[in-house]
């Protein structure tokens, strides 16, 4: 059994998931695989660095053996691959450590922020706080994304303060959203920032979220 709890970010309390990860999987039976719901491979590439760091190789090597997967796994970066397979990958390793599936795709969104820090230190090291970062998401870095990437499809990300509160929405056509709550609670580890991050609102199917960094 993999101790995934381990894993980088605070664990943070989440909303009850179940019915929500039944809804991703019944998203990726009814989804055509199209070009416009793929996923970057350095995203792909990453998940399997997440699951080697939480389990070691073996662990690794069997969640994406289970995971179904055509290729077996062999991501390159430059590639794009279907979001749907994410799902399978963090599903199967769900079933190997008995963790819960929400709280696998909050810790992998942590864990990529923190890689996020070391590939693109440049882009990261430009803000001083988790909130300045944030709010600049949508005008600036993911500018800068698609000039790396000319065919990436990232989410909207807004933020905007209400006194000491900073609310973030999140919406995408994949339904990351757990993800999305794992890479604010990375960026606010990174920075020092201290506030508690709320759930506010959540989609179904987990396309659009809003947080609260409060307190």
């Amino acid at each position: 059994m993999a101790h995934l709890a381990m894993i980088g970010a605070p664990m943070l309390r989440l909303p009850r998931t179940k019915g929500l990860q039944a809804r991703f999987l019944h998203w990726t039976s009814l989804q055509t695989m199209q070009q416009e719901w793929r996923v970057k491979g350095i995203v792909f590439s990453e998940l399997v660095g997440f699951l080697d760091k939480a389990g070691g190789p073996a662990f690794a090597e069997k969640v994406l053996g289970d995971a179904g997967l055509e290729h077996g796994g062999a991501y390159t970066r430059v590639g794009q691959y279907p979001w749907q397979e994410a799902v399978r990958v963090v599903e199967a390793a769900s079933r190997e450590s008995g963790a819960e599936f929400a709280d696998l795709c909050n810790q992998f969104g942590s864990y990529l922020f923190e890689r996020f820090t070391v590939l693109y230190a440049d882009i990261v090291g430009r803000y001083e706080t988790a909130e300045e970062l944030l709010s600049h998401v949508g005008d600036h870095i993911h500018e800068e994304v698609r000039v790396l990437y000319p065919d990436a499809r990232p989410p909207e990300v807004r933020a905007h303060s209400e006194g000491s509160t900073l609310r973030v929405e999140y919406s995408s056509h994949r339904p990351f959203a757990h993800i999305a709550h794992g890479l604010v609670a990375g960026a606010m580890k990174h920075f020092g920032d201290d506030r508690t991050l709320k759930w506010i609102t959540a989609s179904e199917d987990g396309s659009q979220a809003e947080f609260a960094l409060t307190g």
